[in-house]
């Protein structure tokens, strides 16, 4: 009966189990068009995909059921670990660059802790996430807000088919065919909250469904929310800095996030300095981008005080280590080079199955710490917003005069260590 009410197109699922949760008969939800329990359950198997409802073994919202409740999951792969064993990662589809890396090495910091790392499968921090575990040889769980069948979004394919090679899971309420609706994403950020301890949010604009995410884990009164901070003139970081004001735990580093969950961290290379290898200019240059904004030529130049040929220079050096990119509209950092390493000694999830990949299949550079830098934004910088009279159309913060030096070393302090997602921004509203 559930498995065919579960396929029949019409009313959000949230919606559905609500009327369940309320001891509706199920039969009397069904429509004149809902489908052949038989047929549902014979293409279920032709897709390789389960039906899990409540009390089910593996059903893994028992502890953790989210409001409004879930009344069943389709499943691919393993069904998904209770929350006590994962961690959400969550962000804007249009995150910056820099961003979309703090979450890849989120995502690989906290597999490399023995932590499932969950999101929405979407482009930008999302895709980021999941790549980030993946790469660490660690397990993950994408919940989608349509069929698993259908390929949304597009430019994700290939994510989907490595979380699956991987032995990680897809999940989503809704059946197959079910199409990505607007109105399907807020009802599936409330099961990514209910499937993880704690909500990392490395992205947020004001109103964005991250928001309601970390939101969602809050209400529960039971789950983390940890946020990466932003600066007050950068959009995506409206919703990060309303959290925190609000209360959630403001995040520097892994470490902050390791902690937070209960694992016990040390510094294991309290001696490297900060961005070893680089040339003075070229670290002037990084801090003065630090806050993953995008600069012009001359605002740039003001900001490092460095001369024209000393700053090409520079520049050149950066852009063939991958560090930035450089665009007819200006320069933007895009990582940050390794420095300090923290290690978390006891992981703190529960024991869960974590299966792992090759490290000769692991894209260069994404091996190591899973750290990650000094979050876009955050106080020390230098950089302070143009006054009222100073900003244009679309102008950004304006230098201060104060010298812009390296970041001074801080011994729990991660960097970044590889790339974001990069060039998925588009395609996914």
């Amino acid at each position: 009966m559930l498995l065919s009410l579960a396929a029949t197109p019409g009313p959000l699922p949230a919606a559905v189990a609500t009327r369940l949760a309320e001891a509706r008969d199920p039969a009397s939800l069904l429509r004149a068009h809902s489908p052949v329990p038989a047929a549902v359950a014979a293409r279920l198997d032709a897709l390789g995909l389960r039906f899990l409802v409540p009390g089910d073994g593996g059903w893994p919202l028992s502890a953790t059921p989210p409001d409004p409740p879930c009344a069943w999951l389709f499943v691919a792969g393993p069904a998904p670990p209770e929350a006590a064993a994962s961690v959400a990662v969550v962000g804007g589809r249009r995150a910056s660059p820099l961003r979309r890396a703090a979450a890849r090495s989120i995502g690989a910091g906290l597999a490399r802790a023995g932590w499932c790392v969950v999101s929405g499968g979407a482009v930008g921090v999302d895709a980021a996430a999941h790549g980030g575990a993946l790469d660490a040889g660690g397990a993950t769980v994408v919940v989608l807000g349509c069929g698993l069948d259908v390929p949304y979004p597009g430019a994700n394919t290939g994510l989907f088919a490595r979380v699956r090679a991987s032995g990680g899971t897809l999940a989503s309420e809704h059946p197959p065919g079910g199409q990505p609706r607007a109105a399907n994403f807020l009802p599936r950020n409330r099961l990514i909250a209910a499937l993880s301890a704690a909500v990392v949010v490395v992205e947020a604009a004001e109103d964005s469904g991250s928001l309601s995410t970390a939101r969602a884990a809050g209400s529960r009164g039971v789950g983390h929310v940890l946020v990466l901070p932003g600066a007050p003139w950068d959009p995506g970081a409206d919703g990060c800095n309303q959290l925190i004001r609000d209360g959630a735990t403001l995040v520097r580093s892994l470490t902050d996030i390791l902690e937070e969950l209960g694992a016990t961290v040390t510094d294991g290379t309290a001696s490297v300095p900060a961005w070893s290898g680089l040339e003075a200019p070229a670290r002037t240059v990084l801090t003065a981008l630090i806050d993953g904004q995008l600069l012009t030529p001359g605002r740039l130049a003001a900001a490092t005080d460095l001369p024209q040929a000393t700053l090409d220079a520079a520049l050149l050096d950066l852009e063939l280590a991958g560090l930035i990119r450089r665009t007819a509209a200006g320069v933007q950092a895009v990582r940050l080079p390794p420095s300090r390493v923290a290690t978390a000694t006891q992981p703190a999830p529960p024991p869960s199955t974590v299966l792992g990949v090759e490290s000769d299949d692991l894209p260069t550079g994404s091996r190591g710490t899973g750290a990650w830098p000094v979050p876009p934004g955050e106080l020390g910088t230098g950089v302070r917003p143009a006054p009222a009279g100073e900003r244009g159309e679309g102008a950004g913060p304006v230098p201060s005069p104060e010298p812009r030096g390296p970041p001074e070393a801080n011994p729990c302090a991660e960097v970044l260590e590889c790339g974001g997602s990069g060039g998925d921004d588009d395609g996914d509203d």
